[in-house]
């Protein structure tokens, strides 16, 4: 397959994943053409009114239409002025989280709280305003808000995740929401956040597993992250799962 193909392919995989553990339909996943002409986006779902099933759209750093199907969507901005700002960033995720959603609402960030979130240590940044991200201006006043950030959320209204790889960025925001669930049902019963012992404890047992995972593999590393493998078995299978912490 063709590296566009072989890209697009892994957008469809993501979408679909992200649209079942987050229960909406209105996310997207983009990353960067090869051609480094502009973007290209999966939509999760489009209403089967439309009788569009596979939505997927190709257009400029301009927000203009270069090729694919439907246009561009309302939020193209967020792809094309992060893409701009930080050339680290090769995908990029947009959906409405609900979890993430709620606690926004409540100015509460999502932290580092078990092993599976070490990359939110600190806090996830809140964009203030409850907007959609349609134009320029206000793709670049988020960009710049998420700064050298690895995720966002808009407040009431989502998430924007970006990573170095579709996988990392389908990852992160798999546990982004999943780590929102387990602080929210943990805040409940008193959890009043990650201590300076806590996080210590994260940081040097995280380094731990890294450097025996290395040596165990003899100084390689996995090319992909397992849950990325694991549910893109599932997807080519057609087989379902559970959303994790409901």
């Amino acid at each position: 397959m063709k590296e566009l193909e072989v890209l697009e392919e892994d957008l469809k995989v993501a979408s679909k994943v992200l649209e079942w553990e987050t229960g909406d339909i209105w996310g997207h996943v983009g990353a960067r053409l090869p051609s480094g002409e502009g973007v290209t986006v999966k939509m999760f779902r489009k209403p089967e009114a439309e009788g569009i099933e596979d939505w997927v759209i190709r257009f400029d750093y301009a927000m203009k239409k270069l090729s694919g199907v439907g246009r561009p969507p309302t939020e193209a901005a967020i792809y094309t002025e992060i893409f701009k700002m930080r050339p680290d960033v090769n995908a990029i995720v947009h959906c409405h989280a609900p979890m993430c959603i709620a606690l926004s609402l409540a100015d509460k960030k999502i932290d580092a709280i078990h092993m599976q979130s070490s990359s939110f240590e600190g806090g996830v940044d809140i964009y203030p305003k409850p907007i959609f991200i349609i134009d320029e201006d206000e793709g670049k006043d988020l960009a710049r808000e998420l700064g050298r950030g690895n995720a966002i959320i808009i407040k009431g209204h989502g998430i924007v995740a970006v990573g170095r790889s579709i996988d990392e960025v389908f990852t992160r925001t798999l546990y982004l929401e999943r780590t929102a669930k387990i602080q929210a049902v943990a805040a409940s019963m008193g959890f009043k956040g990650p201590t300076p012992e806590f996080r210590r404890y994260m940081r040097e047992t995280k380094k731990k597993h890294q450097d025996y995972l290395k040596e165990r593999r003899g100084g390689g590393g996995e090319p992909y992250h397992a849950e990325w493998k694991y549910y893109k078995d599932k997807v080519r299978k057609g087989e379902t799962w559970n959303r994790g912490l409901v």
